[in-house]
């Protein structure tokens, strides 16, 4: 009795959470005057943020201030305002949201929301998936999108990277131009977001000519991921002199502490050759960077040396 219980112990080790994983988005929630003003004045309310505080919109203090200015903008709402938006909650309530707002919601949390189902569905019946997704932008433009967060949970490896799931795609374009009642001739071709396999990512360079790191919130794993290889390959290259050497993962993983100065990485972290890197990870980098780049250090980054063989 006592080796089964060792036995699922370490099971759950392996495929279990740290912590109670919640949901990216209240599925089922209903809709109030609040949420429908914080809704369609978002863009509003970020600049106001902004403007009084000087914290921009996917940095880490915006949470610091958000609730409270958006607790002052519906207070400074009239009654026939407060009217109209109650009158709109009651008809999404029933009806749906509209279009720029179901646009706005799989923009922003489409990711998170399939990356937690992907996650919960391993957890609980040990199914793995491989989505394809579609939407219209706020442009009406046809997304076409792959989700693949198998080398995420459980030890697996990722689908998208290890076989050429692309030849679902002129299929799957087709469906979703029906679903959308986009015609057959459209000029305009859907874009077509995930599945990265080329690792490329090309970064903008500021005045003092080093990289500028985006801001990722809304990046998918594999840009994330290739956001981080551009960046430290950028870096290594500058260290070496070395412009077209990339970083050489199996000489530099084992002497991380000899080539690359603690400060620069968060704390305790071992770092990984990027595409084996999973969201967190490659996310936890991103963060730590771009906290560094947004507060002005001097160094957001650099290598102590480079490997010569």
């Amino acid at each position: 009795m006592e080796s089964d219980v060792q036995v699922y112990h370490k099971w759950l080790q392996n495929h279990g959470e740290t912590k109670n994983s919640k949901p990216p988005i209240t599925i089922g929630r209903r809709w109030t005057f609040r949420s429908v003003v914080e809704s369609l004045r978002k863009m509003e309310l970020l600049k106001k943020i902004e403007d009084e505080t000087g914290v921009k919109a996917g940095e880490h203090g915006m949470m610091n201030h958000y609730s409270k200015y958006l607790t002052e903008m519906v207070e400074s709402l009239t009654e026939k305002e407060i009217e109209e938006a109650t009158e709109m909650a009651v008809q999404w309530n029933k009806q749906g949201v509209p279009p720029e707002v179901q646009a706005d919601i799989a923009r922003r949390k489409s990711d998170d929301i399939l990356l937690y189902v992907a996650k919960e569905m391993f957890k609980r019946a040990g199914m793995r998936l491989f989505m394809l997704s579609a939407w219209k932008n706020e442009k009406g433009k046809l997304m076409v999108s792959s989700h693949d967060y198998n080398d995420e949970i459980g030890k697996g490896e990722s689908f998208s990277q290890t076989s050429d799931w692309q030849t679902m795609l002129p299929e799957w374009e087709a469906y979703a131009r029906r679903q959308f009642v986009f015609c057959a001739d459209d000029a305009d071709d859907p874009v077509v977001k995930g599945g990265r396999k080329d690792n490329t990512y090309t970064l903008d360079m500021g005045d003092d000519g080093f990289p500028i790191l985006p801001d990722h919130a809304e990046m998918d794993s594999d840009t994330r991921k290739a956001v981080v290889r551009a960046f430290l390959n950028w870096h290594y290259q500058d260290c070496s002199g070395k412009p077209k050497d990339p970083v050489p993962w199996k000489e530099v993983i084992p002497r991380q502490d000899e080539l690359i100065p603690p400060p620069y990485l968060p704390h305790g972290l071992k770092i990984r050759e990027p595409s084996r890197m999973n969201r967190h990870e490659a996310t936890e980098l991103l963060d730590f960077w771009y906290d560094r780049q947004q507060t002005g250090r001097d160094v957001v980054f650099e290598f102590y040396g480079w490997w010569s063989k």
